[in-house]
């Protein structure tokens, strides 16, 4: 891989500012019951793709040690996985959006 650093570094472009995040966006699989040709993720019914326990598990601890207010969560259908009201759950015990 090509280190871009250099090139960034001499640049009159203005500097790109961090702030605050207060949104973090999941994709929870791309099991979805329909099959639009529009969809971005090519989410489907013949996809198996999900989100473990234990990766739910890694989210909602990100929740709490960053102290983001609002998960959007999706996926394919996010209500589809198997976790779906656990993580719903937890997040709104935590008080997350």
């Amino acid at each position: 891989m090509q280190d871009t650093r250099p090139l960034l570094l001499e640049t009159d472009f203005p500097p790109v500012l961090r702030g605050v995040l207060e949104t973090l966006q999941v994709n929870l699989g791309y099991v979805c019951n329909l099959s639009c040709v529009h969809c971005h993720v090519n989410a489907g019914p013949q996809r198996t793709e999900v989100m473990s326990l234990e990766v739910i598990e890694q989210v909602l601890a990100l929740l709490v040690a960053s102290g983001v207010q609002t998960l959007d969560l999706t996926g394919g259908a996010p209500e589809l996985n198997p976790h779906f009201r656990y993580l719903v759950r937890e997040a709104r015990r935590l008080g997350v959006r």
